[in-house]
């Protein structure tokens, strides 16, 4: 049985350098926000919010005011978890906690940044929290170094998170949509195995008229980064040009079908406005 963790908004200096050590502990030094930044941006108008075991913290999330076209958005900016704690729930917890935090301060809409390679990551956002995707962000972070990053172009799915909207109450309430409709849709990047049993992206056919499409995308990232970086680079690039084709087209990335194979894949409609 799991030990309760406790959660916590981080206002003080002292729990604020926990926070940046924690980020050392899941990044390296090279993504580290310092002390200073956080403070200023949780009296003004952001928020860090902490998971704790125990009395040290081994997950946080983190973000800060954003404006756009007349409207203020909070900007969730980061959102670390300790390895030995990734199975725990804490990041979808977080995030809920986030959205209650932004409700009660007035926010609507929460958005953020995420590599489109990471499914599990998707599926959190997408399916489980009610996200949607209309914007892709080429080398958004330009060359990043650490260690999750280094050697692929740091492309970014833009996330927003309509915090009232019906899509998001659903997803949180787990009343998903039916996906038996989305196996039906064509899988435009479908995959194949190579010479090395490495899954590799293939593309099946062109954009047109279709209700929904699937682009498939590997299951788990992190083996083929570190062993295959050609076969990683592959799926970048087959992604990047498809999504944003894709998008131009007016397509949004609604939900990932999960599968028993090496790859899920990313489901895109075509919604009218207002029906998300």
């Amino acid at each position: 049985m799991k030990p309760e963790l406790e959660y916590a908004i981080v206002t003080s200096a002292t729990r604020m350098n926990e926070i940046e050590d924690l980020q050392r502990q899941i990044w390296g030094e090279s993504s580290v926000i310092p002390v200073a930044q956080l403070l200023a941006a949780s009296h003004n108008g952001g928020v860090v919010i902490a998971a704790y075991h125990g009395d040290v913290p081994v997950g946080y999330c983190y973000g800060f005011s954003g404006f756009k076209q007349g409207k203020s958005h909070l900007c969730s900016h980061m959102l670390g978890i300790l390895p030995a704690y990734r199975d725990w729930g804490i990041g979808r917890r977080l995030k809920l906690l986030q959205r209650e935090w932004a409700l009660d301060y007035g926010y609507e809409t929460i958005t953020w940044t995420y590599d489109p390679l990471e499914a599990r990551n998707a599926y959190l956002n997408l399916s489980k929290l009610g996200g949607k995707v209309r914007h892709y962000m080429e080398s958004y972070y330009g060359e990043m170094r650490d260690c999750i990053n280094k050697g692929l172009p740091s492309d970014r799915f833009l996330l927003e998170w309509e915090l009232d909207s019906k899509r998001v109450v659903m997803g949180i309430e787990g009343r998903q949509r039916e996906e038996s409709a989305w196996s039906s849709y064509p899988r435009l990047i479908d995959w194949e195995y190579d010479e090395q049993k490495q899954p590799r992206p293939l593309i099946r056919e062109g954009l047109g008229e279709h209700t929904g499409i699937l682009l498939s995308v590997p299951a788990t990232i992190h083996s083929i980064k570190q062993e295959h970086l050609e076969v990683a680079l592959e799926w970048r690039l087959a992604l990047r040009n498809m999504c944003k084709s894709a998008f131009t087209l007016g397509y949004t990335v609604i939900g990932v079908l999960k599968t028993e194979e090496p790859v899920h894949a990313y489901v895109l409609e075509k919604i009218v406005e207002g029906e998300m």
